[in-house]
């Protein structure tokens, strides 16, 4: 090959490359250097025909809620205002945990002390009000319930009685007034049922019943319920006795168990606190009597832990309408639930008990009514809209048994009055030191003992 063809030979093989080059696929891949929108420099592989670099994205952190609590903290309720600020707290932290994938709003407690006075409860409804809270949890005390669920409705302040039983505080008709447990008619009628129930299972015959209870809202309308249906379960029985007492006054009750022993009725129903249900047994023993059956009615002081602490072996045989029991937890229904007393336990050593139980629910509730709100497009910025929001999506709760976390019971607050039908309450019996569930019998682990051997 000459010189010539050489060069013509290297002349076109240039201009092939060179034209190749140009002509590259747009797939080819090329390394290039790019800042991310976190103002960070990285190297990144793209290729020629990429667009703009991918932007990071940001998750907005959950809204935070301000929610009252108004509870007796202090004064002669206190220890049960305490216990039940625990059932409320739990609820709030697992909230904020997430634990309940319905509810993603984080919520922030504001706690005021009722000093177990009606005048103060009002007070610090007030307070709560100007501290911009969207709505209220309360506030034990059937007698500051009353009031401050008045006080609420007259500021459009959505209000969730969680435990108070009177039934005047639902009986108005009030818009902002809410209750998810029974109130105190239902009590009244579940403690005659289940002691009706027990009674014919153990083939004992009731012929007279006494009533004492302790003389506030609480006691008086329990009394009055149980006098209203007493007859409706007991038809051959007769009220022998009925006695109303100053419970922050009361020292001694030898007079009226001295009364009770003459009379010796078949069953005592008692509505009392803790301090004045001790007082009761400790007088029966030492005046050597005992009914066939002694029934806390209303779930008060019969019901805490430490009726049991103070009594020791005193107090077996007891009868108390309860709530909640950890018994519940082994029925398979409900069985689900266990994590939350799991969590009591860590937190407490001890599991939870019925009032703490019925203030996990409230607050659970009201939850979930503001999450309805939320998603309505209602906007906390705006108080007054949010509050009427969150009241018009409690109307529309409805959570059935078995979805409810802990209960054996459903909430439905869609009813006129806003007294939710669905709440029931068991019968629990001190047996071995512990408090059992006797009934309703299908979730009753255990017999009750009827009629109690007394102090033999």
């Amino acid at each position: 090959m000459d010189a010539k063809t050489w060069t013509i030979g290297i002349i076109l093989l240039i201009i092939g490359l060179v034209i190749g080059y140009f002509a590259a696929a747009p797939g080819q891949v090329r390394t290039t250097t790019v800042t991310s929108t976190v103002q960070r420099t990285v190297t990144v592989t793209k290729t020629a025909a990429a667009t703009a670099p991918a932007t990071t994205t940001t998750t907005a952190p959950p809204q935070v809620i301000k929610v009252g609590v108004l509870l007796p903290l202090s004064g002669g309720s206190a220890f049960s205002g305490q216990e039940d600020l625990k059932g409320i707290k739990l609820a709030a932290m697992h909230i904020n945990q997430s634990k309940y994938p319905n509810i993603k709003f984080k919520i922030k407690l504001v706690i005021a002390d009722t000093q177990t006075k009606p005048d103060v409860g009002v007070t610090e409804l007030r307070r709560l009000d100007q501290a911009g809270v969207v709505a209220v949890l309360g506030s034990y005390n059937s007698a500051v319930t009353l009031p401050v669920a008045s006080e609420a409705e007259k500021l459009h302040l959505p209000f969730v009685d969680p435990e108070a039983v009177s039934d005047e505080i639902t009986a108005h008709g009030w818009k902002y007034v809410f209750r998810t447990c029974a109130n105190a008619s239902k009590y009244a009628y579940d403690t005659l049922w289940a002691m009706s129930d027990i009674a014919k299972a153990n083939g004992v015959d009731i012929k007279s019943v006494a009533l004492i209870y302790e003389n506030s809202e609480f006691g008086v309308s329990t009394a009055n319920g149980i006098k209203k249906y007493l007859n409706k379960f007991f038809p051959h029985a007769k009220v022998v006795h009925d006695e109303g007492y100053p419970a922050e006054e009361i020292t001694s009750m030898d007079d009226m168990v001295s009364k009770l022993k003459a009379e010796n009725p078949d069953i005592v129903f008692h509505v009392a606190y803790l301090k004045d249900a001790v007082l009761f047994v400790q007088t029966m023993k030492k005046l050597g009597w005992y009914p066939k059956a002694y029934v806390g009615a209303g779930a008060g002081g019969q019901t805490r832990v430490e009726f049991i602490q103070q009594l020791g072996k005193d107090s077996n045989y007891v009868y108390t309408q309860t709530e909640w029991q950890p018994d519940f937890l082994n029925s398979k229904a409900l069985a689900k639930w266990a994590w939350i007393d799991n969590d009591f336990k860590k937190l407490y050593g001890r599991s939870m008990v019925g009032s703490t139980a019925l203030n996990y629910v409230g607050t659970y509730v009201l939850a979930t009514a503001i999450q309805k709100a939320l998603d309505s497009g209602a906007n906390p910025s705006n108080l007054k809209a949010f509050r009427d929001a969150i009241r018009d999506a409690l109307e529309t709760i409805k959570i059935p048994a078995g979805e409810l976390p802990l209960m054996p019971w459903g909430v439905d607050l869609t009813v006129p009055n806003h007294q939710n039908p669905e709440a029931a309450v068991a019968m629990a019996q001190i047996l071995n030191e512990k408090f059992r569930i006797v009934w309703p019998l299908k979730f009753a682990p255990v017999k009750a003992v009827f009629p109690a051997p007394g102090w033999g």
